[in-house]
């Protein structure tokens, strides 16, 4: 860290080797304007020289280094005000008839203004490069940042690069150098508002790169040490731009540059952040920067009057559920409840007790109907600014997106349960296929094996004389047999256990942490549930019965083994003279 209490800022400043510092500082202005001196006996060089609020000062501060008639080139990587407003003063005090303005052509269009009798050289009819006693100074063209001839000016003997705006910052106090990197965040609204558009920025920067560099001295803000050389151009070369095109009402640069990282922290996380909660929350966070912020939750129509919610309440879980009356209308009534000139973005009252509230508007891509709202929920009542206002609708547009591809994604999920549920519940009785059951039993089967506490058994049932049934009554009336036998088969189960139709009148029941006693139990109930089983229309008055074996599940048994046990039990049962439970022998 430099100690900045060692520098006379009264007097001129060392920064390299022959380099040195000879601006002004200006008393409560946070826009710092620098001029430097490359020391060269009488072919020395001044760095933007600077305007007239500090050119008394610099003369006196080069004259305590050089005499000002050692002074040949004068190098303006710019054409504004705060770096040659003095040229004129200069003029008539530098006489000697070597003495040259080293800018671009763009720039010496606008120069030649000031009628001054010291010539001008493009410095790109100079190859880009000044041969001087001391080394070579190379100019890095970097147009556009800020004006279309801008240039940065690289001193190889020192590594030092005379930057002009490029790397300028506001700074609330004083400071000829950078201490550490949160100087960045002074030069953070100073591109932003400053530098056309984030592709410019990276270009002019990538022609930097290959230079080694070991200090900037920009004309604005403070001059930053090797050691902070690399971060800056690399965070720079992120730094989103063009910051007044957000203005309407305000051109308050921290005002926009804050509201600027903020829509570049909500566009980000859309893109790199996939849970649609986590984007909630980054919303609502951001927001609460903007707002008095209360609560935020987000509401999206269905068909049929139905509506998913995501509610802070609730951690931004999709849930499925009614809405307000109030919240409901706001779907309605559309854009005709805006009392706001930004599309999309309105402030109202919410609830019983008119909770202010400002609302965005989600719209369907397709349709551009309004599909869903964000909402949120406010402390008191805000009078919004326009730029505010704007963030908001671009937040709510991208939102919009995003609330899509999770209305896509619930719509898919729900599509694939539906798919999974038909291929795991046999469409006739409700229960599970034998497909589910392999799969169950494969993972409930790997749990006994780890730990043979677990206690697994199955049950194998068959209906006594169910062929008598349809050979008599119809497919239509065994079928309706079949439907009671799967209800009394899920009544009579818990939900860990599995109850299966494997085919025709013959069915499986997998039963999870029952031993001997518990697993004959639920066979009997259920075989006592069929003998009293009564049903309407032709089989009224028709008894029926269900024979069952049982047998236990042992560690390593594989389904189809613990099956043929039970099996074998049936039959014992059926042979035995059926409506009965068997337990398996091993």
């Amino acid at each position: 860290m430099i100690n900045e209490s060692i520098h006379d800022r009264e007097h001129p400043i060392a920064i390299g080797e022959n380099i040195w510092w000879v601006g002004s500082p200006l008393q409560d202005d946070s826009f710092q304007c620098h001029t430097y001196l490359i020391e060269n006996g009488h072919d020395s060089i001044l760095i933007d020289p600077g305007s007239m609020i500090t050119f008394a000062s610099m003369v006196r501060k080069v004259e305590e280094v050089i005499p000002l008639a050692q002074i040949r080139w004068i190098i303006c990587q710019h054409q504004d005000p705060d770096i040659t407003a003095c040229l004129p003063a200069l003029d008539r005090m530098i006489t000697r008839a070597d003495a040259v303005i080293l800018t671009h052509w763009r720039a010496i269009a606008l120069l030649k203004h000031y009628d001054i009798k010291l010539p001008f050289q493009c410095i790109e009819k100079m190859g880009w490069r000044l041969e001087t006693g001391r080394g070579q100074i190379s100019f890095v063209f970097t147009p556009y940042l800020h004006f279309p001839g801008a240039f940065c000016t690289f001193d190889h003997r020192t590594g030092i690069l005379f930057s002009s705006d490029l790397f300028g910052g506001f700074t609330e106090r004083w400071q000829l150098f950078a201490q550490d990197e949160s100087y960045f965040e002074a030069m953070r609204p100073f591109h932003e508002h400053y530098m056309p558009s984030q592709t410019i920025l990276f270009d002019g920067l990538l022609k930097l790169s290959p230079l080694p560099i070991r200090m900037i001295a920009p004309q604005h803000g403070s001059i930053i040490p090797e050691h902070l050389v690399r971060f800056m151009i690399e965070h720079l070369k992120e730094l989103d731009c063009g910051l007044f095109s957000l203005a309407q009402s305000s051109t308050d640069i921290q005002r926009l540059s804050r509201l600027n990282l903020l829509l570049r922290k909500f566009f980000k996380d859309l893109v790199f952040v996939r849970e649609f909660r986590s984007v909630l929350e980054t919303l609502a966070q951001l927001a609460g920067q903007l707002l008095p912020l209360a609560r935020m939750d987000i509401c999206w129509a269905l068909d049929d009057n139905e509506f998913l919610v995501w509610s802070q309440e609730h951690h931004y879980q999709r849930r499925q559920e009614p809405l307000p009356a109030d919240v409901v209308e706001l779907f309605a009534q559309g854009e005709e409840i805006s009392d706001w000139s930004v599309r999309g973005v309105y402030l109202c009252v919410l609830g019983e007790e008119s909770q202010p509230a400002l609302v965005l508007h989600l719209r369907d891509s397709e349709s551009g109907g309004v599909r869903g709202l964000a909402m949120f929920r406010l402390l008191r009542p805000v009078v919004l600014a326009t730029e505010e206002a704007r963030i908001l609708s671009q937040m709510g547009e991208a939102l919009s997106v995003s609330a899509m591809r999770e209305i896509l994604h619930h719509q898919l999920e729900g599509e694939r349960q539906r798919y999974y549920e038909r291929s795991i519940r046999d469409p006739l009785t409700n229960l599970y296929t034998r497909f589910y059951l392999r799969e169950s039993a494969a993972r409930l089967f790997e749990m006994q094996d780890r730990d043979p506490r677990t206690q697994l058994s199955v049950a194998m049932f068959d209906l006594d004389f169910f062929k008598s049934v349809n050979d008599t009554y119809g497919h239509g009336a065994g079928d309706e047999v079949l439907r009671a036998l799967g209800r009394i088969l899920l009544s009579e189960t818990r939900t860990l256990d599995i109850p299966v139709r494997v085919g025709g009148e013959e069915f499986v029941l997998l039963m999870v942490g029952s031993g001997v006693q518990e697993s004959l139990d639920v066979a009997e109930r259920i075989r006592v549930r069929v003998a009293e089983l009564a049903l309407p229309g032709v089989l009224a008055g028709r008894a029926f019965t269900i024979s069952a074996g049982v047998s236990l599940r042992h560690p390593k048994e594989s389904l189809e083994a613990a099956m043929e046990k039970a099996d074998a039990a049936l039959y014992r049962a059926k042979q035995g003279g059926r409506n009965r439970v068997l337990l398996a022998t091993d």
